[in-house]
């Protein structure tokens, strides 16, 4: 029997011109899945076949995150972070499993994401220290543990190993990870880019779940064109390079 998991879909201001290609793009190519959830910034919008959800509804939001941070650029794309760890929570209904794809993220390919029951994983290449130093603020045992980079624009979370994660953390803050999440980002970082939470999900599971999942490589590219490539399997077309 397959595995059936949803799909979440964080979404903001300026994924607006894009998003109907992405999700035409998503419902063609992923298989497998049973709902769309868009958690957008914009409760009125409204797409065929998916479910919206206001990020409002959230414990957390980008007024929050500026008593932590401090106004910021970057506070969206925290807020996204924040999103995806917690909509297996917040989300009423939403299944154990449920893929994250980054609202920028177009499939080019039919893709699975379980094998022999075992989910699967992309990986990428990426190695920004700073994303490492803040998982090991919010505890000792998170670290890069892997070769490879989690960061690949897309992922499967499942709630159970989210709860676990939280649990470790918050036992040992004893505060809500949230919080705790925001306040282990250094500001005073140039680049500003202080947290990940693909990486966080990515090394944790090499930590405490060798061996409950796969690797399995796509191909793809960060792009600043739509244009579609048939030796890619996605690409993720960001706002700012374009």
């Amino acid at each position: 029997m397959d595995i059936l998991f949803d799909i979440v879909i964080p979404i903001g201001p300026n994924d607006i011109k894009t998003i109907n290609k992405m999700i035409d793009n998503t419902k063609k190519y992923i298989i497998g899945y049973r709902n769309i959830y868009l958690v957008s910034y914009d409760p009125n919008i409204n797409i065929e076949n998916c479910i919206t959800i206001n990020e409002n509804i959230f414990p957390f939001n980008k007024k929050i995150i500026a008593n932590y941070l401090g106004k910021n650029d970057r506070n969206g794309w925290y807020l996204q972070q924040l999103i995806k760890f917690y909509s297996g929570f917040v989300i009423k209904g939403i299944l154990n499993n449920y893929l994250v794809i980054d609202s920028d993220t177009f499939f080019l390919k039919f893709t699975t994401f379980f094998k022999n029951k075992l989910p699967l994983y992309n990986i990428g290449i990426e190695c920004n220290i700073p994303y490492f130093t803040h998982m090991n603020k919010l505890h000792p045992t998170l670290c890069k543990n892997t070769y490879y980079s989690g960061i690949c624009h897309h992922m499967l979370f499942q709630r159970n190993i989210i709860d676990e994660l939280f649990k470790l953390v918050e036992n040992y803050h004893n505060n809500s990870f949230y919080i705790i999440f925001l306040k282990c980002i250094n500001t005073t970082d140039i680049l500003g880019s202080g947290a990940s939470e693909y990486e966080i999900y990515f090394n944790y599971l090499h930590i405490y779940h060798k061996g409950k999942f796969l690797i399995r490589e796509l191909k793809w590219e960060n792009t600043y064109s739509l244009i579609e490539n048939n030796k890619l399997d996605y690409i993720s077309c960001h706002w700012y390079m374009k």
